[in-house]
């Protein structure tokens, strides 16, 4: 089978044996897989980290084609999504714990299914009520998924706040009732014209985000915390001052629980078919053999990328 292997110098695309399953596992024919944030950290440091991690893809969908003897509520002929690592390949292994199935309506392309249950199990503890004024700072594809669960559970004003004018509108495009870049509007004048936000959902995974909201955050309101903070070794800074003052929750959106996950990607593909979730306009297709060019373009940041799709077998 073809597989893109990651080496010191980037991605290359390999033949290798199709994988064997054992009798509590899945084998599943790859149809696509997104691109996580988490591959391209390994990427951009794959100098030191390709010999450990020359596997990767956790975001995979596809057809199941054999069944264990022992796995019950799959079989062959499912479309499924799933967490299972690696799955840049044709072929990939998965438990039914890792695995949920598609609804009809639901594209196998667009599932996203890893990603989903992270903005998912997110949004369960974004604690918002109908009404509430949410910000959203960083509107990439991660950003603008919450921003669509938020907007499911029927928040009231929502504003993007991102440095990216194409980012920006695709925040107005899903509901945004205004959008800020950052570095031209600073919080006074936001707090001015929308007052202390309810909800904070932190997506960009940067301090001046970390700071931003704690200046936009009401007081005994919620900061949610889904950026994926890895510049300066992760190590951030807060003003506690500020947060004992505010008296605020603040959350950590991440999820490592395997059954928590399991059942928001469950609850985000149910999202995703009932129309609140829709990851349409905010990827960009790739082939398997253009992985590298795909991590590139990641890499440098191309305009317009927010999330990159590899279709493996269309």
């Amino acid at each position: 089978m073809k597989t893109a292997v990651l080496t010191e110098k980037g991605f290359e695309i390999q033949e290798l044996a199709i994988p064997e399953i054992g009798d509590d596992e899945l084998l599943i024919k790859t149809h696509s897989s997104g691109v996580c944030s988490g591959d391209l950290f390994v990427y951009q440091n794959r100098g030191t980290m390709a010999k450990e991690y020359s596997r990767l893809g956790h975001e995979g969908s596809g057809l199941v084609v054999q069944a264990g003897k022992n796995v019950t509520g799959f079989s062959d002929g499912d479309w499924v999504t799933s967490f299972s690592l690696p799955v840049y390949a044709d072929y990939f292994v998965s438990k039914p714990s890792e695995l949920v199935k598609l609804p009809p309506s639901v594209e196998p392309t667009f599932a996203l299914g890893e990603a989903i249950a992270c903005c998912v199990h997110a949004g369960n503890r974004f604690g918002i009520k109908p009404g509430y004024k949410v910000a959203i700072i960083g509107c990439g594809f991660m950003g603008i998924v919450c921003q669509q669960i938020a907007r499911a559970q029927l928040a009231g004003d929502i504003v993007g706040i991102d440095p990216l004018a194409d980012r920006l509108a695709l925040s107005k495009q899903f509901g945004a009732s205004a959008q800020y870049n950052p570095f031209e509007v600073d919080a006074q004048t936001i707090l001015e014209k929308h007052g202390p936000f309810d909800v904070v959902i932190e997506a960009a995974g940067v301090q001046s985000a970390v700071d931003l909201s704690t200046e936009l955050v009401a007081e005994h309101g919620r900061i949610i915390l889904v950026g994926y903070h890895q510049s300066n070794n992760g190590m951030r800074s807060v003003n506690m001052q500020l947060w004992n003052y505010k008296a605020i929750d603040v959350v950590n959106g991440h999820v490592r629980r395997v059954d928590e996950k399991l059942d928001a990607m469950r609850q985000g593909m149910e999202m995703m078919a009932k129309g609140e979730i829709d990851t349409r306009p905010l990827v960009q297709i790739f082939d398997l053999a253009d992985t590298e060019k795909a991590f590139q373009a990641l890499d440098e940041r191309q305009d317009g990328l927010l999330k990159a799709v590899l279709m493996i077998n269309p």
